[in-house]
């Protein structure tokens, strides 16, 4: 009788607006959809440096883990995107004829909660052989690849990113033409510098309990890493992110692989700023795609950490003009 007591305690307690809340759909039916922001642009396009805006759309849809994606990579059919809840969206790209096509799934098919699996995934990256993805976690010592089905799921122990704090992880990663594989943690290197974070050096493929080399990449003032991308050209480029008063600053700084070495100090130079408040939010996934016309294109996604509100999750398509070298 006791525990009956309390239980209805507590729905007293609950806000009614919550108990009558229609329950969300089911995550493969989510009714995502593409809403071109480029006409209302047309008049004035955003500068934003040696990058040209050459297409903005926001995704929408139902499902509130739709608004928390965190890392983006190219696959066979277009992009995939990782979120913080354990959630992928895989899309084609916007920019083609026909259709555009979006589905909504989990990397994790069980209880989270009961088994304590990790869900907040901010980095991903696409074996283009296999197609299986490689996804680093904020707060854990080690990658998980999935294959290119979500079916089978494999660990890479990785004790090295135990060192940075929980919240300030893995939070960008790329797989470099050179075979190296990079990642830069969102924490500082030192407590008196707020520029330098830390870098790993792999020589390939992140192996278990690999050891890595190790840099250090500087960021302009008041920026962290939350992406890494090479171009095809053969440069890098880092997606930086500042949170103010006034809200959310982009920039994307580049720099060569030729830098990155052990013990070094990489400062990235910055190309393009993306502070104009009509496409300004949280941008955390980045990848470059080489056009049919040669052009090189990065493409940006936004983390609207489920603040519908006050965000939104933002697809950018900038082209790198030659100024940018």
């Amino acid at each position: 009788m006791r525990a009956l007591k309390l239980v209805l305690l507590i729905l007293a307690l609950v806000p009614v607006t919550w108990l009558s809340a229609p329950k969300p759909p089911r995550p493969r039916d989510p009714a995502i959809h593409l809403v071109d922001l480029m006409p209302s642009l047309q008049g004035s396009l955003p500068q934003m440096g040696a990058l040209r805006l050459a297409g903005a759309w926001q995704i929408v849809g139902r499902h509130r883990r739709l608004g928390t994606l965190s890392g983006l990579a190219q696959t066979s059919s277009g992009f995939v995107a990782v979120g913080d809840r354990g959630n992928v969206l895989w899309f084609t790209r916007p920019d083609r004829p026909g259709p555009w096509l979006a589905r909504f799934d989990r990397l994790i098919r069980l209880d989270w909660r009961k088994h304590r699996f990790p869900t907040d995934a901010e980095a991903v990256a696409v074996d283009p052989a296999s197609g299986d993805l490689t996804v680093a976690y904020e707060d854990l010592p080690e990658l998980e690849v999935y294959s290119h089905d979500l079916v089978r799921r494999r660990s890479i122990p990785l004790p090295v990113l135990a060192e940075w704090p929980d919240n300030q992880g893995p939070e960008a990663m790329a797989r470099l033409a050179d075979g190296r594989t990079l990642i830069v943690g969102e924490t500082y290197s030192g407590w008196l510098d707020r520029t330098r974070h830390p870098g790993l050096i792999f020589r390939a493929a992140p192996q278990p309990y690999e050891e890595p080399a190790r840099f250090e990449l500087v960021m302009p003032p008041g920026y962290r890493p939350c992406e890494l991308a090479q171009i095809p050209d053969g440069r890098l480029l880092v997606l930086g992110r500042h949170f103010g008063l006034t809200g959310f600053r982009s920039v994307i700084a580049a720099f060569t692989p030729q830098q990155v070495r052990p013990g070094a100090k990489v400062t990235p130079h910055v190309i393009a700023q993306i502070d104009d408040p009509r496409i300004r939010d949280n941008y955390e996934g980045m990848t470059v795609t080489r056009e049919a016309d040669g052009s090189q294109v990065v493409w940006l996604v936004s983390d609207s950490n489920e603040m519908v509100w006050a965000q939104r999750t933002l697809l950018l398509k900038l082209r790198i003009g030659p100024e940018a070298r």
